[in-house]
């Protein structure tokens, strides 16, 4: 028994002796002499210069940690600094190591200040970093390494992370664009596999080409599956504000939810948005569309367009709903747009697809293909106003009213130029209680009945722009549209008035942004407040009316002398018909009197 007493006496003390040694080991260690040789490692490894000007600070039990100080890093062979910050925090758990589990202290950083440069010849100042090839030559080939034999996963997890006043700079050589994402504060809850947390972000992100300066504000808690490799954030609260200078449009909010499987890669998403306005986003003008969003002609002036990319749709792989309470794009106005997304192999489709707009409503579906690069739409406008919808998308105001538009349209192309270019399909218009504006079709007849008592006048053509003040107020208007390689062809056009009626046919080029029409204006009837007795005569007469020019400023022009012509030959004909009932009359009257007899 005394042997069995010593030797536990015995091992108690080389244990209190290897806890004292360790405690002692602790107590001097100081890991702030060996900064110059971390330095130098860096040096050797990656041509960088590691300067660690705060204290390093290390534990070893319970936990393994490391505390850094304030502490830069060059760029590769170079003074000038690549990234720095403040002070740094990390510690492991030292026990849960031997079951495989990765238990992680809070993480923290602060004063993070990084500035990622994208050179003109495609490099960046972070390509070592990342593995990529230096400027020395090419990276050396790695050996497979051998199978091994499998282990079992070892479970990550981390109390929080959390960054602090922190920022990251992106500047583009070739492109000129600069952008910078500053981190006021971001916090994480516990991140394990299968256990619930809360985040929070505030930031701001500025930059230029494009021009922005967004502050973000974000709330939420997310759900992390590693072994399923499944990820999903809850409870989204996503507030969007524009701090640029001048700026007066409200901030944006999304809420809702989204899955993400990484195995395979799909999204599925339930997000709400309360209002996006796409033209502040590209730096338009309060009221107006982006630059060269109107621009129907060709490619903008001074310069070629940009391509559309659509690359990013090839890998997309999602399924969702999203609803917006407003949106603002090229100018055009929506409001409570709900709309159903699915992607998968390149082809992007949105049905059903439904709005409100100008007064009225918008159901159809549309989609993109971005293995071909071709769009489709397919749609139902009714009861819209369609004076406004024009004015907004086309800065356009030839018609006024209230009706209903259906569209089915196709196009392909790599810019915008070349979608307008390559637009078919057919459209139909139809219109109630409106107006044609930019002509008073009414004046223009009076007009002729003048000129066709002035033959000088009635050999000349009268010609006119667009004047706001002018219009032909309708009753109702109905035309439909066949397009092909971006021309809209109409040859149907029935219009009426109380006192007119309107037909017509030509084109209206969408690629080139102009028209070629011609109109044919007829008087069926008179009111004193329309012209009156003068109206009345030219009563029959067909008035052409030739439509010319780009769209946001057509040329009206009215062929004057031959509707003075026409004006003429009826007056010759009432005034036959006049002589023929006269001469009935006379012989009634002498027929009548040798009855008598």
């Amino acid at each position: 028994m005394k042997i069995l007493k010593y030797m536990l006496l015995a091992i108690a003390g080389i244990v209190v002796l290897v806890v004292l040694a360790v405690v002692v080991f602790i107590a001097t260690f100081d890991p702030n002499k060996y900064k110059p040789e971390l330095a130098a490692v860096v040096k050797d490894k990656t041509g960088r210069t590691l300067a660690i000007e705060g204290n390093l600070g290390v534990t070893i039990f319970p936990s393994i940690g490391v505390a850094v100080g304030k502490t830069s890093l060059s760029e590769p062979n170079s003074s000038r600094i690549f990234a720095r910050f403040e002070e740094a925090g990390v510690s492991l758990a030292l026990i849960p190591l031997f079951s495989r589990q990765v238990v992680v202290d809070r993480v923290t950083l602060s004063g993070l200040d990084a500035d990622l440069i994208k050179h003109k010849d495609g490099t960046t100042n972070f390509d070592d970093l990342l593995g990529a090839p230096g400027r020395g030559g090419a990276a050396r080939p790695q050996p497979k390494p051998k199978p091994g034999p499998q282990r079992e996963a070892v479970q990550l997890d981390i109390a929080g992370i959390e960054i602090r006043s922190s920022a990251v700079s992106w500047r583009d050589d070739a492109s000129g664009g600069r952008l910078k994402a500053t981190i006021a504060e971001f916090r994480t809850g516990r991140i394990a596999s299968g256990v619930p947390g809360k985040l929070s972000l505030a930031a701001k992100i500025e930059g230029t080409k494009p021009r922005i300066n967004l502050q973000i504000k974000l709330s939420g808690g997310y759900r992390l599956d590693f072994e399923r490799q499944k990820f999903a954030l809850s409870g989204i609260d996503l507030k969007l504000s524009d701090e640029s200078a001048g700026a007066s449009v409200a901030g944006t909010s999304l809420k809702g939810g989204i899955e993400i499987d990484l195995a395979p890669q799909s999204i599925q998403f339930d997000l709400a948005l309360d209002r996006l306005n796409v033209d502040q986003f590209l730096g338009a003008e309060k009221g107006k569309a982006p630059a060269g969003s109107k621009a129907l002609a060709g490619a903008p002036a001074g310069g070629t367009e940009e391509p559309i990319d659509l690359s990013a749709l090839k890998g997309l792989n999602l399924k969702g709903t999203l609803k917006i309470g407003e949106f603002v794009a090229s100018n055009v106005k929506l409001e409570k747009i709900s709309v159903g997304v699915q992607a998968a192999l390149g082809k992007v489709d949105v049905n059903p697809l439904t709005a409100s707009l100008y007064q009225g409503n918008l159901a159809g579906m549309a989609s993109v293909n971005a293995n071909t690069q071709r769009f489709s739409l397919k749609g139902q406008l009714d009861g819209v106003a369609i004076g406004p919808l024009l004015h907004d998308a086309l800065n356009n105001d030839l018609l006024e009213g209230r009706g209903n538009l259906a569209l089915d349209v196709q196009t392909g192309g790599n810019t915008a130029s070349a979608l307008k270019k390559a637009l078919a399909g057919s459209a139909k218009l139809t219109l109630r209680d409106g107006a044609l504006k930019g002509i008073n079709l009414e004046e223009t007849i009076r007009k002729a009945r003048a000129l066709a008592r002035s033959k000088p006048a009635a050999e000349q053509k009268a010609e006119q722009q667009a004047e706001r003040t002018e219009r032909t107020d309708l009753t109702e208007l109905g035309a439909s549209f066949l397009i092909k390689n971006g021309v809209a062809h109409n040859d149907d056009l029935s219009a009426k008035s109380p006192l007119l009626r309107l037909a017509g046919s030509g084109d209206v080029d969408i690629g080139a942004g102009t028209i070629d029409y011609l109109a044919k204006v007829s008087v069926v009837g008179s009111s004193g407040g329309q012209g009156g007795k003068e109206a009345a005569d030219l009563r029959g007469v067909t008035v052409p009316v030739k439509i010319t020019g780009p769209l946001d400023a057509p040329r009206f022009r009215a062929d004057l002398r031959d509707t003075a012509g026409d004006a003429v030959k009826q007056k010759a004909e009432e005034k036959k018909e006049k002589v023929k009932e006269e001469v009935k009359e006379r012989a009634k009257d002498r027929l009548k009197g040798l009855l008598r007899r």
